[in-house]
Parts: structure tokens; sequence; C-alpha cells
């Protein structure tokens, strides 16, 4: 069974920190906000076993590029939103930005559990609040990444010697190496739950053989 337990997709138009029509400024505080939403979502399964649910989820579930159908996902969405551009007398900086996450998470919901015997429910519902942990977990991953960004938005800096035309070049360079890191932490840490020793598959296999 080569379900995924989670994929995740990254879309922001992080720059829009473009320096553009910027004038020198008096002082004003550096600040960003983080803002987060978090969404849940769910594809209906059907069963009265183990196998056969496993075998709804593998048709059901959503379709990720790559992979086929996951059990569940994580979709992150991250924008930088009403960018204020700053000049010092030699810096290019932001003054202040808004970095939104937007977490949509998708779980299979069981329509038919009336009908199944009290074991495969039960072994359902320890394996379901498990996949909910996996999930939770890539959430926070990415809650991280973006408290990090938003440190990483008001360091970043431009020279007005240059016109401020290095500021574009030096901001991706500093965002891409946080979203490295970032993926780093996701790709690890589905490896380990990956394991055939790992809780969730363990949970995962009680669950197949329950009738």
């Amino acid at each position: 069974m080569k379900s995924a337990i989670c994929k995740f997709g990254l879309r922001y138009g992080l720059l829009a920190l473009a320096m553009v029509a910027m004038t020198v400024t008096t002082y004003i505080p550096a600040q960003a906000r983080v803002i987060i939403k978090e969404k849940t979502r769910y594809y209906n399964v059907t069963g009265k076993n183990g196998p056969e649910l496993m075998r709804s989820i593998t048709r059901r579930g959503p379709n990720v590029r790559g992979t086929g159908h996951a059990i569940a996902t994580t979709g992150i969405s991250i924008r930088v939103r009403n960018v204020k551009p700053k000049l010092t007398r030699r810096k290019c900086r932001i003054a202040s930005a808004d970095v939104l996450l937007t977490l949509t998470y998708t779980y299979p919901r069981w329509r038919n559990s009336r009908r199944a015997p009290a074991k495969v429910r039960k072994e359902w519902d320890k394996f379901l609040a498990r996949v909910v942990v996996h999930e939770k977990t890539h959430g926070r991953i990415s809650k991280e990444f973006v408290r990090d960004l938003e440190k990483k938005i008001l360091q970043i800096s431009g020279r007005v010697s240059k016109g401020c035309s290095d500021f574009g070049k030096s901001s991706r360079r500093a965002i891409e190496r946080l979203e490295r890191r970032s993926q780093r932490r996701h790709v690890r840490f589905d490896r380990r739950e990956g394991r055939a020793s790992s809780r969730i598959r363990r949970l995962q296999a009680r669950l197949v053989g329950s009738r």
C-alpha cells in the first residue's frame, strides 16, 4: 500500500518586495505581521473492515502528482502582502509587511462506520488521530518557517548607491535559503514517519489487519 501520508506545496509570490517608487523617509520602526489561517477539508471513505477502508482511501484520497492518492495532505500557501518600503541615507529596507500563511488539511471521513465491528472502529480512530498529529506537525514546521521569514524580511537591505537594484537579488537568496531549510525539515519528518517501525505505520498495519 503506497498511499502517501502527506504532501505539501508552497505557493507564494514572495517578492512583491520590489522597491518601487521609494522615497526617503524618516525613521519608521520595522514591523511585520504574521497571519495564520487554518482550514480542514474531508473526503468520504467507505468500508466494513480495514482492507476495505484502505482500498477506499486509495481510490478517493487527494490525488498528489507523482505519488497517486494520499491518505491525508497539508496544503501550504504563503503570501507576502502590504509591503511598505523605506529608504534611509544608505539602505533600502522594508518598513512593514504582512506574511499570510494558509494551511489546508485534508483528511478521510468514514461514512458508514456504524455498520462496522467495534474493533475496526477503534483501530480507525487510533489511526486517524495519529494522521491528524502528522499533518499538524507539517503545519507547525510551516508556522515556524513564516515566523523566520517575517524576521528575515525586515533584515534584508539593498544599497541606495546602487539605486536599490541589489535588493531583489539579496532578498531572493535569503528567502530561498530559509525555504530550503524548511523543505528539508518536512522531508526528514516524512522519512521518519514512513519507516515501518514508526507509530503511524504500526497503527496503519493494525487497521489493515482489523476485520
